[in-house]
């Protein structure tokens, strides 16, 4: 029986449907305000998806938002290795290892062929990819002047912080695009009405 997301004090994340996290991209010479919204999170399945919404990246879309799924590192068949995407074992080795100081104790082993790294809902950071599909709400609308979202997000997720940070990764990119997120206090709780 899978243990449910519900299942984490309360007080330990702030990963869940309808939760924002806002902050900055930057790849060094410029910056955008980043929102991201949560739609769905389900730890027990795993399963997670939001939006993505960037300002300011290009003069077509100003306000541009993709809708964005999750692979949560040591869930089902997602190890650290990527094997996708165009991401090879050295562009999996140069994110993880140089990006993310809580990476530290898997740096030698990850991608070793014995090693199995299992995510417990007592761990402090949560690893994952980000993998942008599609526009929103123009799903079909394919490329973008300006901007790209064929490759997709390292991401580590600190439950004490309530922060993210992710990096993005498409071979034909500016490398190291540094995204750093924290969570956005909710000030009223949903409403509902029972007929």
């Amino acid at each position: 029986m899978s243990q449910s997301w519900s299942t984490w004090p309360t007080a330990c994340h702030d990963l869940y449907s309808g939760s924002t996290f806002s902050g900055m991209q930057s790849n060094g010479v410029r910056s955008y305000a980043v929102a991201v919204t949560f739609k769905y999170v389900d730890m027990g399945v795993p399963e997670m998806c939001g939006h993505f919404t960037i300002r300011g990246l290009t003069t077509e879309l100003p306000k541009l938002t993709t809708f964005f799924d999750v692979q949560i590192v040591g869930t089902g068949n997602h190890s650290f290795l990527t094997k996708q995407w165009d991401a090879t074992v050295d562009t999996d080795r140069t994110h993880w290892v140089t990006s993310f100081a809580a990476f530290k104790p898997y740096r030698n082993t990850f991608d070793l062929g014995d090693f199995a790294y299992t995510m417990n809902l007592s761990d402090k950071f949560i690893f994952m990819r980000w993998k942008e599909r599609f526009v929103v709400p123009n799903y079909k609308l394919s490329r973008i002047s300006g901007a790209s979202y064929d490759g997709f997000y390292y991401v580590c997720y600190d439950r004490a912080a309530a922060s993210i940070i992710g990096y993005y990764y498409h071979k034909d990119s500016d490398h190291y695009q540094c995204l750093r997120l924290d969570h956005v206090k909710q000030s009223s709780f949903p409403h509902f009405e029972i007929a």
